[in-house]
């Protein structure tokens, strides 16, 4: 059994990410057992100045575009990454899985870099490429939620064929599920309703996650995606991305369930972002995500930055800012929170000041620290340098 404790100028513990001066985190076999001011162990790391917070949840990303980074700007982006006729899916269709691998160790100690602990990660090809993701994931310290998509899918749905349920699409999701994956869905419109209940069925019979695209473009908006959500993917394991076109009575309708917001995508090609004020007074806990590797780069500080920006007068406060990264994915069952009883992973940020007003901690996190910042990640007694 190793014991340690770690001491920093501030820690965030808890939910409600509540500052502590001078904070102790006590650790015993990866697992927080007590919190104060006193260490409970010879062990003593003291880490200086820095604000010790939970490691980072990325609750949407695209990781299998990456070696398309060059095309940004250069083509419309569904003649990039849109399916089925975009340059990844034609290149995913041809390439080997043990050919992207250097790729994606790259791409994952980047995003490990950032702070980032637990990523949400769609596959596109999911039965062709989700062990080389998982893998390299996992191996760059990564805790990954795979979301695999299916090979099969519609361009559109011909209104006699929503009874349709095409056999290798079911094959596929049946294997996703046996495998304990989490299933992708591009949009609600690229499958029949049969498709998606049975989708919805078979991945909520074992608790896994099913995430789709809703209402990102006017177009999916207007053809009625979000009525094709919620009629089908009601399940309390669905996760909503981007939903840049919803209105104030739409978000009403939405469901307790988790939503995910891009914001520097969504900015990138729809020029908004979603109404996250008003889903936070439906009560919904939304979340943020960095989407597509070859368009944006997967840096979550850069992300909560626009949203503070973007969002000034809507009374959206830095503490709800920073639970999108943290607590509230955590609340829907990704990533991590400082507490006694929970694993510790923990991420120390370097104060670049001679100190932190306490009270000011949520502020000075959202509008201060960059990637540069992340100074070590801790997983359970083991503390990384960060190199950046």
């Amino acid at each position: 059994m190793r014991r340690l404790s770690i001491k920093s100028l501030i820690a965030l513990v808890d939910q409600e990410l509540i500052p502590i001066k001078d904070a102790v985190i006590d650790i015993s076999d990866d697992e927080v057992i007590g919190i104060g001011k006193i260490p409970g162990s010879n062990n003593v790391v003291d880490l200086g100045n820095v604000i010790l917070m939970p490691q980072l949840t990325n609750a949407h990303i695209h990781v299998l575009d990456y070696f398309l980074m060059d095309l940004f700007n250069k083509y419309y982006i569904d003649d990039v990454v849109g399916a089925p006729y975009g340059l990844k899916y034609y290149y995913l269709r041809k390439a080997k899985p043990e050919s992207l691998r250097n790729g994606l160790a790259m791409v994952f100690r980047r995003i490990r870099s950032y702070g980032i602990g637990c990523l949400l990660s769609i596959i596109e090809y999911g039965k062709s490429f989700t062990d080389v993701v998982i893998e390299e994931a996992r191996r760059a310290g990564l805790c990954i939620v795979p979301l695999a998509e299916p090979s099969v899918f519609r361009t559109y749905v011909r209104p006699n064929e929503e009874e349709d349920i095409n056999e290798k699409f079911e094959d596929e999701i049946k294997y996703f599920v046996d495998r304990g994956f989490g299933i992708s869905l591009i949009s609600p419109l690229n499958y029949t309703m049969a498709e998606l209940k049975i989708a919805s069925k078979l991945g909520g019979s074992r608790g896994l996650p099913i995430s789709t695209h809703v209402s990102e473009t006017e177009d999916t908006y207007s053809d009625g995606d979000l009525d094709r959500a919620l009629s089908t993917l009601m399940i309390g394991n669905t996760v909503f991305v981007h939903l840049t076109q919803l209105n104030d009575g739409d978000i009403m309708r939405l469901p307790m369930l988790p939503v995910v917001t891009c914001p520097r995508s969504n900015m990138e090609f729809t020029g908004k972002i979603p109404k996250i004020s008003t889903m936070i007074r439906r009560g919904l806990r939304p979340l943020i995500g960095t989407d597509n590797v070859a368009l944006v780069e997967p840096d979550p500080w850069e992300e909560i930055k626009l949203v503070r920006l973007l969002m000034r007068g809507e009374e959206l406060h830095s503490i709800n800012i920073l639970k999108m990264l943290t607590s509230w994915a955590w609340s829907w069952g990704f990533g991590y929170i400082i507490r006694e009883g929970e694993l510790m992973r923990g991420l120390a940020l370097q104060v670049g000041y001679e100190g932190v007003d306490i009270n000011y901690v949520h502020d000075y996190v959202i509008t201060r620290i960059s990637s540069m910042d992340v100074a070590y990640i801790i997983n359970g007694s083991e503390i990384i340098k960060v190199t950046t």
